[in-house]
């Protein structure tokens, strides 16, 4: 696969990126072209001795030029190829990396995340849920508590890999993570979870607590939560209409007493509700990202998560009405009136700010995860396929059946990992290798050809991975590739400053 790839911007400049330098350049038309011959395979140096000396060269779509002119450019050609330009990328060797056992006992010695579900059981009923109706791959609700024991073996097991030479991660915290339902339904366990934590000796991280909650028993709770230093993330689509299909199990509105409980909080503890409390709301036709934003600006001075719809998985009875329901931030932000001001507001949570911010993180040469990849910038390992979470290397998700999954955003038998009975942590690393490399090899086909490989965002799990043949929605051909590094280049040469700043907020810690 050649690594070079040509593009063009609105403004009609012409670039050249290589994916295995990673660098972009503005191009002269004339150098441009010449790119373009290699990419054909064509021999530029006997394309350029067939040039009359005195004759202008006619370059198709640039113009004329003099064959001193291209012999210049042809010069800086050379000058790219001779330091690592236009070679070819061995993507089947890149991506061929498989998992074994000890990369998974690894990652979850080095997890940042634990995650309980505490509860199934939920007082709304909202139209969207990923366990309701729109949906057929979750498994039933059937209203179960987490029980305190499988939760306290599963701490006890990752004490001994936190505290084992395997973890690296020093001086890291781990969140202790609460989910539901509603997680604060069976508070009884939270609050014996939170004791238990505190009397753990980890011996070079340290616990913090969170939870995803939708309000309505934060007031309740909320003297708890506070003392507790507690991250909450509270669920809200905005204002009363906007918040409609966020409904009570009896189907009334549950706004105003998520909005009384919330400000509640707010009130008695305004210190933690402004360093410890996010929003997230869901987008959808009954809503719009300014209508969001300004609700939580003008509410709580705060710029919320804004997310859409999940779509895989959708029921085919249910995808006309679906797709009703749904609604795409881009272009919801597109067509705020007052689009300029949140895109600066939110700016790193919007769309194409995180498009440009993943292209500087992970197609540039100057940006590193840490001073290890600083120092052996040169080597490159191979990597696994498509954008799937390493199993735990985020966190480790422990379901009120006592399933253990690679994260909540998943379900289904398809994607356990493992389990907890009532005396033991039932993990298998190398079985759990051994799945995600069956699971990677399905892929390969199209990640050896893809040019996304880079910023791959797309987990196998969202995709219909039990199939022989499944089908990866992120794929991308040369051309496709074009189209999104010339979107990449017109933001930034429409919105200059847009460059720096990203430096500034993302990249200067």
């Amino acid at each position: 696969m050649k690594a070079c790839t040509l593009f063009e911007s609105q403004q009609q400049n012409k670039y050249l990126y290589d994916r295995k330098v990673k660098r972009a350049h503005l191009c002269h038309p004339v150098l441009h072209y010449i790119i373009e011959l290699n990419k054909k395979s064509i021999d530029v140096k006997r394309w350029l001795d067939n040039l009359e000396d005195e004759s202008p060269v006619e370059i198709k779509h640039y113009g004329q030029f003099s064959k001193k002119e291209v012999n210049y450019y042809y010069r800086k050609y050379l000058f790219l190829k001779e330091n690592g330009y236009f070679g070819e990328i061995d993507q089947e060797k890149k991506l061929g990396a498989q998992l074994n056992e000890e990369n998974i006992r690894r990652s979850l010695a080095n997890g940042k995340q634990v995650v309980f579900e505490v509860t199934e059981k939920c007082q709304l009923n909202c139209v969207y849920c990923t366990y309701g109706d729109f949906y057929q791959y979750f498994e039933k609700r059937e209203k179960k508590n987490l029980a305190i024991g499988p939760a306290k073996i599963l701490l006890n097991y990752l004490l001994e890999l936190w505290n084992s030479p395997l973890n690296t991660s020093h001086d890291r915290t781990i969140f202790i993570s609460f989910y539901g339902g509603e997680p604060l339904l069976n508070f009884p366990f939270i609050e014996e979870i939170v004791n238990y934590v505190k009397q753990l000796k980890v011996l070079h991280n340290r616990f913090a607590f969170s939870m995803t909650t939708n309000g309505l028993l934060v007031e309740k709770y909320m003297d708890f939560l506070a003392s507790n230093n507690f991250h909450l993330l509270v669920s809200l689509d905005g204002n009363e209409e906007n918040n409609a299909y966020r409904v009570l199990s009896d189907g009334k509105p549950a706004y105003n007493a998520i909005l009384k409980s919330v400000n509640a909080l707010k009130e008695k503890y305004p210190d933690h509700f402004l360093k410890r409390v996010d929003f997230m709301a869901v987008l959808h036709n009954k809503n719009s990202v300014s209508q969001i934003h300004n609700f939580f600006k003008k509410h709580f001075d705060k710029t919320p998560f804004i997310t859409e719809l999940y779509p895989n998985g959708v029921k085919d009875s249910q995808k006309e009405i679906f797709w009703k329901t749904y609604s795409n931030v881009s272009e919801s932000l597109y067509q705020s009136e007052d689009y300029s001001l949140i895109e600066k507001d939110m700016f790193l949570e919007t769309p194409e700010i995180h498009k440009v911010n993943k292209f500087l993180a992970y197609r540039t040469d100057f940006s590193f995860k840490n001073y290890k990849d600083l120092i052996y910038s040169d080597i490159e390992p191979p990597v696994t396929p498509t954008g799937t979470c390493l199993p735990f290397s985020r966190k480790i998700f422990l379901s009120a059946k006592g399933d253990i999954l690679p994260c909540e955003r998943v379900a289904g038998h398809h994607c356990g990992l493992g389990n907890v009975t009532r005396d033991k942590v039932e993990l298998n690393f190398a079985q759990i290798a051994e799945k995600y490399n069956a699971n990677y090899n399905k892929l390969r086909k199209y990640c050896n050809v893809c040019f996304n490989t880079e910023t791959c965002e797309q987990c196998m799990y969202n995709l219909n991975i039990d199939d022989d043949n499944p089908i990866c929605k992120g794929f991308m051909t040369d051309n496709e590739h074009s189209k999104y590094l010339s979107s990449i280049l017109n933001y930034i040469e429409n919105i200059p400053e847009t460059y720096s700043k990203i430096i500034r907020e993302a990249f200067i810690d």
